[in-house]
């Protein structure tokens, strides 16, 4: 098993953000622990759009948000547990508030120590 991040590009979509998440994989390239992991969506620094995601083994992607903030708004959904994580595989996220879906394709996985 080994620490990696993870990072997905955002492809087809005109203004793209990064997607990252760090993980542990196993020696087939899948999700270790079945355990929720955080990462996140846009670019953290200046005053770039960036939000807090976390990604739950039911395939949930938990957004964070205000009190007020519906259902729809917080979450969406990405499976990246069934699956091997491989360069150039493409994984999609289903938004809950408007129906849309957004392509994702792994670009980096960096090792961590």
């Amino acid at each position: 098993m080994k620490l990696v991040r993870i990072r997905f590009d955002q492809v087809n979509h005109d203004e793209p953000s990064p997607l990252v998440v760090t993980v542990p994989l196993n020696d087939d390239k899948t999700i270790s622990h079945a355990i929720p992991h955080s990462g996140w969506w846009g670019i953290p620094k200046g005053n770039n759009w960036c939000r807090p995601v976390i990604f739950k083994p039911d395939g949930s992607v938990d957004f964070g948000g205000d009190p007020e903030d519906s259902h729809a708004e917080r979450y969406g959904e990405m499976q990246i547990f069934d699956r091997a994580i491989e360069v150039g595989e493409r994984f999609y996220m289903k938004d809950f508030e408007d129906g849309s879906s957004s392509e994702f394709v792994v670009r980096e996985l960096i090792e961590l120590d």
